[in-house]
């Protein structure tokens, strides 16, 4: 069995800043229209990580878990809304669908999510693309209790061993930040970078990924990939 690792934002969708839109409502909703928010580089962070650094910049104490928690499912009730909104903004990129397609009808590749979001705030953000029947969830890795993504990275591989033990023989990451190459490795799996997001071509090499594009290659070329 292969396992393929997909980040969502920035490698195979751009939501046209919708989850940015409901994080700053939340934040305005607790400290007041006229707070300043923070800048947050939240590219490749998780959504514990860049709540967590909203509240303690603006407040200048760290916040609980349980404020933290909070404020991601507040922002989750509040990311429905903000997809509808900026849909005409938004876009699947280029070869994500043809490969969810392609790989879904192969018995020994699964097709996994390793992203900085909760397992609703994924599939709410998949389900505005119609993307969300491609994936396991089920062992799938997210955010819902971790803060650094290679945690969470940690955390799914765990339960994908636990599950497919040894038919595992290969495990991809595809993402667009260092930090999906970053939390690959720790792993051991091969990192696929795309840069589709806020990172430039040039500062994802500098990670050394294991394969690295402009944008994802077309599905017998990524099927060629995994099975070299």
């Amino acid at each position: 069995m292969k396992l393929i690792y997909w980040d969502i934002d920035g490698t195979m969708i751009n939501t046209g800043m919708a989850g940015t839109h409901a994080i700053y409502d939340v934040f305005r909703r607790l400290m007041g229209d006229d707070a300043a928010v923070p800048h947050i580089s939240a590219g490749g962070r998780t959504d514990n990580y860049i709540c967590q650094q909203l509240l303690y910049q603006a407040r200048g104490v760290m916040p609980t878990d349980d404020e933290v928690f909070s404020f991601c499912r507040e922002y989750e009730r509040n990311l429905v809304r903000w997809l509808d909104v900026t849909k005409q903004d938004s876009r699947i990129f280029e070869n994500v669908r043809e490969n969810l397609e392609y790989f879904r009808q192969k018995d020994d590749v699964a097709q996994l999510l390793l992203t900085g979001n909760s397992r609703d705030g994924a599939q709410m953000k998949l389900a505005a693309f119609g993307l969300d029947g491609y994936f396991d969830f089920d062992r799938s890795g997210f955010a819902e209790h971790f803060y650094v993504r290679d945690d969470l990275a940690r955390h799914a591989i765990e339960r994908a061993n636990a599950h497919w033990r040894n038919e595992i023989e290969d495990v991809f990451v595809i993402g667009d930040t260092p930090y999906d190459i970053q939390c690959g490795k720790v792993i051991g799996a091969k990192t696929i970078s795309v840069a589709t997001g806020h990172y430039e071509k040039s500062a994802l090499a500098e990670k050394a990924p294991w394969r690295l594009f402009d944008t994802l290659p077309a599905p017998k070329e990524m099927d060629s990939l995994i099975r070299a």
